[in-house]
């Protein structure tokens, strides 16, 4: 019970991380903002703290990153994303994950669905005709 306690009083008691907030900009003048951070368009990213150091680390956790630093001034200060995917964001108190939206839909994504589909389905359908098919066993002379 007592390490129980212990380790319940360590966890309390540790750092919490920093907050980071993240607040899509319109692009345009009256226009509404979207609900998610998009590729190309702005961002304010709000910090708990002032900090001198922020980084973007593009695909994380993977074998290629891609980290970017960011000059922060203040608590608060614009980001537009150059990339679509998740980031994570990461301060000297703590890091955040984001999910970077695209701008449009990418062609060469729905062209890879297209073609999966076709040879998924293809594949199906041929070997669908080739079971229900007239074409029967062939003629093996039976041995007794």
């Amino acid at each position: 019970m007592r390490v129980f306690a212990f380790l319940l009083a360590l966890l309390l008691a540790a750092p919490a991380s920093a907050q980071l907030a993240f607040e899509p900009l319109p692009t345009s003048p009256g226009e509404e903002p979207p609900a998610q951070p998009i590729q190309g368009q702005p961002v304010r990213v709000t910090l708990d703290a002032p900090t001198s150091d922020v980084k973007v680390v593009w695909r994380p956790n993977s074998a290629i990153p891609d980290t970017v630093a960011l000059d922060p001034s203040g608590t608060s200060f614009e980001w537009t994303p150059t990339r679509a995917g998740v980031a994570t964001v990461i301060t000297p108190e703590g890091s955040q994950n984001v999910s970077v939206r695209y701008s449009s839909y990418p062609g060469s994504g729905i062209f890879v669905l297209i073609l999966a589909a076709t040879i998924l389905f293809g594949g199906a359908g041929f070997a669908m005709g080739k079971l229900l098919g007239d074409d029967g066993p062939a003629a093996v002379p039976l041995d007794t």
